[in-house]
């Protein structure tokens, strides 16, 4: 099963706004964020805000499209720490900060080989954020990679992959599964269940070629899309699965540019999951809910 999303329009001026607030919250936590990718990425944005001041790109002669590319990466990554630093801020940050380090000291692109550490805690954050706007209180200290306090339903751990190639998706996942059930065992409870949260963004058909003429056209494009591929991988998706594990929480990320019709020009930020369940489960159908439907307000 997949969830729709609630789409919210912002002014790209809203968005800067909302990454200064993040820079801050770098610089609070000890990070000199203007040394690393983040920096590279405030620097993109006010290089783009020049250009359409100017109305004019012959500034960038033939390098046009490499600075498209280094934009179009930042407003992605940008978008997903802006939401995973509206989930945090209002808790002790403390527990996260050797994961915030990690994450702050990445690449500025991800990565094409199989080493990119940075965005796998950039993926363990996002889920942990997930459940922290959901209500639910987590600890990314324990022996899973996400453990989270369900309260009267128990104790669940969380195994994040992001999986960047196609070759390693039933690997990954098959892997995790026997993780959620060694970890379990070691568990003095019997109220523990487990969760695959899987990020397939890197393995996504590239969808640029496309020009929505509105958010609700990008995000049936990024459905669609996801869709399709999980459906036509559903082997793979349950690989290794088992009874202590609810299912898998499978999310990617994708940008569109708004065509010349749209009544809001622009670019869109779309943040799709879906939800395969490997139980009939009230529990993970009542979760489901709560993790989807976050985007930034």
């Amino acid at each position: 099963m997949s969830n729709p999303t609630n789409q919210y329009v912002h002014q790209f001026d809203d968005l800067l706004f909302m990454y200064s607030d993040v820079c801050d919250w770098f610089s609070k936590l000890g990070f000199v964020y203007t040394r690393n990718r983040y920096g590279l990425y405030k620097k993109h944005f006010e290089q783009f805000l020049e250009i359409v001041k100017n109305q004019s790109v012959d500034e960038l002669k033939g390098e046009l499209l490499t600075f498209k590319k280094s934009f179009d990466n930042a407003y992605l990554e940008v978008n997903e720490i802006i939401r995973i630093y509206n989930n945090l801020k209002g808790i002790d940050s403390k527990e996260f900060l050797e994961q915030i380090k990690k994450v702050a000291s990445g690449h500025e692109f991800r990565a094409n080989g199989e080493s990119d550490q940075a965005r796998d805690f950039l993926f363990e954050l996002s889920v942990a954020s997930r459940f922290i706007k959901a209500g639910y209180s987590v600890s990314l200290s324990g022996i899973c990679d996400v453990v989270v306090d369900m309260g009267a339903e128990g104790t669940l751990f969380v195994e994040c992959k992001r999986i960047k190639s196609e070759n390693k998706l039933d690997t990954n996942i098959k892997k995790a599964n026997k993780q959620i059930t060694k970890r379990i065992k070691s568990f003095a409870s019997s109220k523990v269940k487990g969760l695959v949260a899987v990020n397939i963004t890197d393995l996504l058909p590239q969808t640029n070629r496309f020009y929505p003429d509105s958010m609700n056209a990008s995000t049936a494009i990024h459905r669609g899309v996801s869709n399709n591929y999980v459906k036509n991988r559903m082997i793979k998706f349950t690989s290794g699965q088992n009874n202590k594990c609810y299912g898998v929480l499978c999310e990617s990320a994708m940008m569109h540019y708004l065509s010349a019709e749209s009544e809001i020009p622009g670019f869109t930020y779309s943040r799709h999951t879906e939800y395969l369940g490997y139980l009939d489960s009230p529990v993970f159908e009542s979760l489901s809910k709560k993790l989807s439907n976050q985007d930034i307000k």
